[in-house]
């Protein structure tokens, strides 16, 4: 979900700023705005690591795209996207199989418009303006428009989405309504922040800087997220820092590695 952050002043809505927007700014995109711009540089202020993991994490995205694709996948199901822009999942995909199809799902009406836009004229990519935690409405839509074919293997993509759902909405039972609608062979993909002391001190910084109440976030363990993957067969190499995801050749995996604060995983249906 693009989500909608509140501002110092209390600026909410669908003028209001969101992570979409901010993650756009930082991977070169075109679609945000002087607000969103401003705000995301106060997040580097206090967290100057920030924008470097949106970036790892598009590159982790690619990766993970071209592993499906390389496996047969040409169905995709992003939920809580954001902005497909930026070599989002429908531009890789694509690259390598027009045919390759995606829905993306995202219910933040801010951004929905800009969607739209960005896929017009593209029938094999969509987006589904739903709530990603309500997967029995969302999987209806996908089967009365039939824009996935569930009886064929389907990638279910969750990136960067997960720890902004609390514990009280039973992410883990999300996730498993939907591989339980898809066929043995369909895949899940996700990204999630583990505990970490830097954005901890981070967001502790900007509430005492007065920059606004930043997003919640639900940090969880390499066991919790494991959790994810229950019933599912883990792909080497299990569950890693981003960078260490079956990183290209000519990536740089910076300093420390071991030391990124996000997970990532790809596990197949049986």
């Amino acid at each position: 979900m693009a989500l909608p952050i509140e501002a110092a002043g209390g600026e909410q809505g669908v003028g209001a700023l969101n992570i979409a927007r901010m993650d756009d700014y930082w991977l070169g995109g075109r679609h945000h705005r002087e607000v969103d711009r401003d705000f995301a540089d106060r997040v580097a202020i206090t967290a100057p690591y920030v924008p470097y993991l949106v970036r790892a994490q598009r590159k982790l995205l690619r990766r993970m795209v071209r592993y499906l694709m390389d496996q047969g996948v040409r169905q995709f199901l992003d939920l809580g996207s954001g902005l497909p822009t930026a070599g989002h999942v429908h531009e890789i995909a694509q690259d390598k199989d027009p045919a390759a199809r995606v829905v993306y799902v995202d219910r933040d009406s801010s951004i929905v418009d800009d969607c739209h836009q960005l896929l017009a004229g593209n029938d094999n990519a969509a987006l589904l303006d739903t709530d990603i935690r309500e997967p029995g409405t969302v999987l209806d839509v996908l089967r009365a428009r039939c824009l996935l074919d569930l009886s064929e293997p389907v990638a279910v993509l969750a990136i960067a989405i997960l720890q902004h759902i609390p514990d009280s909405d039973d992410p883990a039972g999300m996730i498993t309504a939907y591989l339980d609608a898809t066929c043995p062979g369909s895949y899940l993909a996700l990204t999630h922040y583990g505990p970490d002391e830097h954005l901890m001190t981070g967001i502790t910084m900007f509430s005492q800087m007065k920059f606004g109440r930043p997003p919640d976030v639900t940090f969880r363990d390499r066991t919790s997220v494991a959790l994810f993957f229950s019933g599912l067969e883990l792909v080497e190499p299990g569950i890693v820092p981003i960078v260490d995801w079956r990183p290209d050749p000519t990536d740089d995996p910076g300093i420390n590695p071991e030391r990124h604060p996000i997970f990532a995983g790809v596990g197949r249906k049986p």
